[in-house]
């Protein structure tokens, strides 16, 4: 089977990886447009979110295969792309560290949660909590390695093209291909093939920092904001959510707000370095979406991953390969014609 992805963020790479793993003869173009939210993001995943302290949705469907994708793949490109990185939670009032002992008291979460008596590695340099949580089973996805080193084997393999497609153009190109996947991020929302999805985009910025003696903490950290490793005494720090935005640019208002939230949590000097933005594209129901055209049964979407991409792309990309290549069924969770 001969296929076009047009989009080269984590949802095409992940769809080229599994499909590519499966035989099949894969072509992909990208535009390298501005406003990607791929390579801004740190990549996290965190099996416990919310101000309730839930486990993600099918979160013991997606982390396994998560976890045995980005291996592979960091053993096929020869570079570090999954990073085992414990989050510790500063709780910084008694309800929620009530919340938290509560969960760490159930056993579908004992894998997952625990608690600690200080801030370990990052207390010389924190603000004092009421109590601390451990996450267990998180991680960060290198992004900037895994996209750029795909990219490289692609372009040496012959089946990658800097190109960016008119959707004016897709009829005529769809004609050399069994099937054409578009995955391109936000900028799907103005796709005249796939109309009405329900899109609800989040423009989201983060900056770089550095913290002169925190080298070599392994723990990503987590109040008001996130702090994430980037090696050395660098971290990335974010992110923030704007529903409305006039550019596609980082913005002054949204430094000013992460280095407020940050300060709230760091109590030594630290440098900003970087200020990146992108943009999420996130849906209302907060689920991926999968499927095609009604009209051209060849045209298909992989998209609408949000802030959770770097788990959930493995495992639907591998969905969405089935689909493609054995026809089996969409999860009627993600299929499109949910909203059409």
């Amino acid at each position: 089977m001969k296929l076009l992805l047009l989009g080269q963020g984590i949802a095409g790479t992940m769809l080229a990886h599994s499909l590519l793993q499966r035989g099949a003869q894969v072509h992909i173009m990208d535009g390298d447009l501005p406003g990607g939210s791929t390579l801004p993001a740190a990549g996290i995943i965190n099996p416990v979110t919310g101000k309730r302290f839930v486990k993600t949705w099918r979160l013991d469907d997606f982390f396994p295969v998560a976890e045995e994708c980005y291996q592979l793949l960091e053993r096929e490109l020869g570079i570090p792309v999954w990073l085992p990185y414990p989050i510790l939670r500063i709780l910084g009032s008694p309800e929620e560290s009530n919340d938290w002992a509560a969960r760490c008291a159930l056993p579908d979460y004992a894998d997952y949660v625990g608690e600690s008596r200080d801030g370990g590695a990052w207390q010389p340099f924190i603000k004092p909590g009421i109590s601390y949580g451990v996450i267990r089973r998180a991680a960060r996805v290198h992004f900037p390695h895994l996209l750029g080193h795909f990219r490289k084997k692609a372009l040496a393999e012959g089946i990658f093209q800097q190109r960016k497609i008119r959707y004016e153009d897709v009829e005529v190109l769809a004609r050399d291909y069994d099937a054409v996947v578009f995955c391109e991020g936000f900028r799907a929302t103005e796709n005249p093939y796939f109309p009405n999805l329900g899109w609800q985009l989040a423009k989201g910025e983060a900056l770089h920092i550095r913290i002169p003696g925190a080298a070599g903490i392994e723990h990503m950290l987590k109040k008001n904001t996130t702090l994430v490793p980037l090696g050395g005494d660098r971290f990335w720090v974010g992110g923030s959510y704007q529903w409305h935005y006039p550019d596609l640019l980082p913005s002054a208002g949204e430094r000013d707000y992460i280095l407020r939230r940050l300060e709230e949590m760091i109590i030594v000097p630290f440098e900003v370095t970087g200020h990146v933005a992108g943009v999420r594209p996130t849906v209302k129901d907060r689920r991926p979406l999968l499927g095609a055209n009604q009209t051209f049964s060849n045209l298909f979407i992989f998209n609408g991953l949000g802030t959770k991409g770097a788990l959930l792309a493995p495992f639907w990309a591998e969905h969405l390969a089935d689909h493609l290549l054995k026809g089996t069924a969409l999860d009627a969770a993600v299929d499109i014609r949910r909203f059409t």
